[in-house]
């Protein structure tokens, strides 16, 4: 499956899904090396509920390494790793790699096909510390490429301005390469938003920056006790420009409009996406961008002929076009389409367009905004117009 596409009511915990695969990336990638020994594992739960405030946080992912199927997932609380676990899958039947039980020591239960140091590394891990993570820090070569598959894998597409700043930067360093260079500019002119190119100039920074720059790096080394590596100002001097056709005119990224930018800074991810075979996860894939600029990234994902590599597409989107055939025909096949929806206590519960069984004719994107597979706002508008009637009534009252 190359893509799947989360719809959902505001606040339903779509992008709550997202931040799940985030953090647990995140987790895979700095629990041995960043997070302090002893204050306990970094998580955010559910505080909606008193219990659940307590009760350990569980992730797994299923993901394919040089062809083979692994199934590999831990549980956390607010102290340590209460369990974690690697299967594969040869011939299709589950072979345990590992199975951790709790944070100690002798929590571990190997498989007899994974080979070596792994009982000085389960002495190593601590408490709060993934075993993965800690075998990847030591070397392992299988543990260690299956880290390194997990942490660079997965690409996360914010729709903030700290996701759009990463994005560009992305963008940045594309153009700097001569092959993709010539891609991001020709799905530039593609998208007719009357830019024929873009491209990476250098300027100088205003002194007093750099001085102030290079004051903050003393002070912290000093205050640290630490070597500090200095501030890249190299990169603060670099900044994209866009060339607009039949014009000598260029204008800085920031001066652009936000669906430019919004292109641009998508565009780049999905062409190292389609590069590695990666999965690009993008949150309000619709923001700031025209359905038939949304449509088009998901036609090249599903395009055998572009996409080579088996890269996939996960995101969140309001955008019921995607889910019908006025764009394209299907889009979104009927398995590639879930769901988010809150129950009375605030959790959410993610589930599949499939489960409603729709008919092969029906259409989807009228179904979904007809409620008929819930996970959308119930707004009565009888309600809206007595709110203003009743503050109408009440300011006539007050004046009279």
């Amino acid at each position: 499956m190359s893509i799947t596409g989360i719809y959902g009511a505001n606040a339903s915990g779509k992008s709550n899904v997202l931040d799940a695969l985030r953090w647990m990336k995140w987790a895979i990638q700095r629990s041995q090396t960043s997070w302090a020994p002893n204050e306990g594992v970094p998580r955010r739960p559910f505080l909606l509920e008193e219990k659940a405030r307590s009760a350990p946080s569980l992730y797994e992912v299923d993901f394919l390494h040089e062809g083979n199927r692994y199934s590999y997932g831990f549980e956390v609380d607010d102290e340590a790793v209460r369990g974690e676990w690697l299967f594969s899958f040869p011939h299709g039947r589950p072979r345990r790699l590992f199975d951790r039980t709790g944070p100690g020591e002798n929590d571990y239960d190997f498989g007899r096909t994974l080979t070596g140091e792994i009982r000085r590394i389960a002495t190593l891990t601590r408490d709060n510390a993934l075993f993965l993570s800690s075998a990847a820090s030591n070397n392992h070569p299988l543990l260690g490429a299956l880290h390194q598959q997990l942490t660079t894998c997965m690409q996360f597409a914010g729709h903030d301005f700290h996701g759009e700043r990463f994005r560009l930067k992305v963008i940045e360093e594309l153009l700097q390469q001569p092959g993709t260079e010539q891609d991001v500019n020709a799905l530039l002119r593609l998208a007719d938003l009357g830019i024929e190119r873009a491209e990476v100039v250098t300027s100088d920074l205003p002194p007093e920056l750099e001085e102030s720059l290079e004051q903050l790096h003393r002070a912290l080394s000093r205050a640290a006790g630490l070597r500090v590596d200095p501030p890249d100002t190299d990169s603060l001097k670099r900044g994209i420009q866009l060339r607009r056709a039949g014009s000598d005119v260029a204008l800085p990224i920031d001066e652009e409009s936000a669906g430019t930018r919004a292109w641009l800074s998508i565009a780049g991810l999905t062409l190292g996406a389609l590069r590695d075979g990666s999965v690009l996860v993008v949150d309000e894939i619709d923001s700031s961008l025209h359905p038939m600029l949304s449509s088009s990234l998901l036609r090249m994902f599903k395009d055998p002929e572009i996409n080579r590599h088996g890269a996939q597409l996960l995101f969140a989107s309001h955008d019921t076009t995607l889910l019908g055939t006025l764009l394209a025909e299907e889009l979104l096949s009927r398995d590639e389409v879930w769901f988010t929806q809150k129950d009375p206590e605030g959790a959410t519960t993610l589930f599949p367009l499939t489960e409603f069984h729709p008919r092969r004719d029906e259409n989807v994107e009228r179904g979904y905004l007809q409620g008929r597979y819930g996970a959308v706002p119930y707004l009565n508008f009888d309600m809206v117009r007595k709110l203003f009637q009743e503050r109408r009534a009440t300011l006539d009252e007050d004046t009279a």
